[in-house]
């Protein structure tokens, strides 16, 4: 056993946790639209839907209400020519006063 000290290094840190539901939690949504994405009907829309679902989860973990959250950047997609990305990213103050539950 080559790894056997790595192995045991959990027991050494009791910081550390045993189990790691919490991040195959976190990439089971990810995991789903790869298989939901074999029958895209076509590369950009499996894409679409990929980028769709990306931001949805990245809402969910800066912790904002999904809904208000798609609602701002699709308004703010549609009334500008130059849209400013930055701003609204989900850990920018002013998208967490807006969308944050």
């Amino acid at each position: 056993m080559k790894l056997k000290a790595r192995v045991y290094q959990i027991f050494e840190i009791g910081e550390l946790p045993l189990s790691n539901n919490s991040v195959e939690q976190s990439i089971r949504p990810s995991t789903i639209i790869r298989k939901n994405s074999l029958f895209a009907k076509s590369t950009a829309g499996a894409e679409a839907n990929a980028i769709f679902y990306t931001i949805v989860q990245t809402a969910k973990l800066n912790h904002l209400d999904v809904f208000k959250y798609l609602e701002l950047i699709f308004e703010a997609y549609t009334r500008s020519q130059n849209l400013d990305l930055k701003a609204y990213l989900p850990w920018n103050p002013t998208v967490q006063q807006i969308c944050g539950k």
